[in-house]
């Protein structure tokens, strides 16, 4: 078996976040067949320079793709290999075979989960007849094992130590969507209802969902891979709740939480007004309409009754009604 270098072009994949892994064929290098009647698994372990066939992180490989060859009828697929220590490997994903059309460039929708240092590799089924591989490169480190048992996904197996290649590449080329991160949110509070909120932070492609304290979202927007414009869901309580935003890649939680701010409203009962307009103003309510019974005036009378009762939740800066008597 052998393989080969490349300029990469990198797949446009469904947002800046995403990554690519992996090379496919360019000038000056040129397409390697593997066409025996054997099936074949390509696992590239290094390379000497470009793009590396190992997972950076954690995530979601979103599509894959190879440059195929002149010559129809051609079949490959995606492997995704987890190394065990040694020749052992485990594969944790596939895709395929597909059948490629010729002399082009073929892309492939997936959502495959990868760990970090997972490595990319293909397979082509026994006759598949398919260009896996680029080269000469001229580096020694360009380094890849092969396989002709045609493991099935899931399957832990070692490679043969005689069965390698070097100076050569896998043509194939993935793109991986990494976890979200939140690095802050802005305002960090806001009223009890239709708190607007921007949560910055990365890799926010393919977003399913946003949610405050584990409640979704009243309406989100992704303004872009760093930044999500959201309407906080209503709160019955003044609560810090986390942030949390998740995608097909995984789950990111705010480090610090959103505070729901209202007007609790405080019991003003026997209070002089100079006195409830200081207690509400602690508890961000603020006194409204004023009635006087009998004798009483705004020095000596004090709260005998009010409206909204004590303990209920309103908005910021909401108004409480008082009565004032002797």
């Amino acid at each position: 078996m052998l393989a080969t270098l490349g300029c990469l072009a990198p797949v446009t994949g469904i947002a800046e976040a995403q990554v690519t892994v992996g090379q496919t064929v360019g000038a000056p290098y040129e397409l390697v067949p593997c066409s025996s009647s054997s099936p074949e698994d390509i696992v590239q372990i290094s390379v000497a320079a470009g793009t590396g066939y190992a997972m950076p992180s954690a995530g979601v490989l979103t599509s894959w793709s190879t440059n195929a060859g002149p010559a129809p009828g051609q079949l490959m697929g995606l492997r995704v290999y987890r190394p065990l220590g040694g020749l052992a490997f485990r594969i944790v994903g596939e895709d395929g075979p597909r059948a490629l059309v010729a002399g082009q460039r073929n892309i492939f929708p997936v959502a495959i989960p990868v760990q970090a240092g997972d490595l990319l590799g293909l397979f082509v089924p026994g006759n598949g007849d398919a260009e896996c591989l680029f080269g000469q490169t001229g580096f020694e480190a360009d380094f890849y094992r092969y396989d002709q048992s045609n493991p099935s996904n899931g399957a832990v197996f070692s490679f043969s130590p005689g069965l390698f290649g070097t100076e050569e590449r896998a043509n194939i080329e993935a793109s991986l969507l990494p976890p979200p991160a939140i690095a802050s949110l802005s305002p960090a509070s806001g009223p009890i209802t239709n708190a607007a909120v921007t949560i910055v932070g990365f890799n926010f492609a393919a977003v399913q969902g946003v949610s405050f304290g584990g409640a979704p979202a009243k309406s989100f927007t992704v303004d872009s891979e760093g930044q999500i414009s959201a309407i906080a869901p209503d709160s019955a309580s003044l609560s810090q709740v986390p942030v949390a935003v998740t995608t097909v890649a995984g789950t990111a939680t705010s480090a610090y939480p959103f505070a729901y701010e209202g007007c609790l409203v405080p019991r003003l009962k026997g209070r002089k007004l100079k006195a409830s307009k200081k207690k509400a103003r602690k508890s961000d309510c603020r006194i409204g309409k004023v009635k006087k019974r009998g004798d009483a005036t705004a020095r000596t009378g004090k709260v005998v009754k009010q409206n909204p009762k004590p303990g209920r939740i309103l908005l910021p800066g909401a108004k409480i009604k008082v009565t004032l008597g002797v």
